[in-house]
């Protein structure tokens, strides 16, 4: 069985790119270089939906730029759902993830970057900073949505999401 590949690869060159990942647009208040998305479902509805599918496969064909993006919400998914395993109140998650999406990452080409070759190295410091201003946006508004996901009406933790945080997409992780 296939990994669910991103619906935004359907159109190649629809997208403006950065280190080789879609620019995708976004259906969010937080503001960033994404545009803004008209669609039902953007690239973080898509992250989170084939989240719990994708994170049972060590590979992953890439088929174009939005795949990549969408590779790298889904080990930042994962990332989110370790730091959420000890917290048990939602005000308290919102305010820790917000905290993550906007802390200093690695961004491809440097040194600590985890994810080696899959992603290239930008070209010039231009790329580089709209690659990290685009994923901080995107990291926040997939905090927030993933917030409504992990947490269940009345304010327990939906333990058939929180389970997910111990495997890993691909056998690779992003580091704090």
């Amino acid at each position: 069985m296939p990994a669910y590949h991103s619906k935004g690869d359907d159109t190649p060159g629809a997208f403006q790119e950065a280190c080789s990942c879609a620019v995708c647009p976004l259906r969010t208040s937080i503001r960033g270089p994404a545009p803004p998305s008209n669609e039902e479902e953007d690239i973080i509805d898509e992250t989170l939906n084939y989240f719990r599918a994708n994170v049972f496969f060590r590979n992953f064909d890439v088929r174009g730029s939005a795949d990549r993006t969408l590779i790298y919400l889904t080990l930042y998914t994962h990332q989110c759902l370790v730091k959420c395993e000890k917290i048990e109140d939602r005000a308290t998650a919102l305010r820790e993830l917000h905290n993550l999406a906007i802390k200093q990452f690695a961004c491809p080409g440097d040194a600590s970057w985890p994810l080696g070759t899959l992603f290239p190295a930008p070209a010039d410091r231009t790329e580089s900073e709209l690659f990290k201003s685009y994923f901080k946006q995107a990291r926040d508004e997939l905090g927030i949505r993933l917030v409504d996901r992990l947490f269940d009406a009345d304010g327990s933790k939906n333990k058939w999401w929180q389970a997910f945080s111990k495997r890993k997409f691909m056998g690779k992780e992003l580091k704090d």
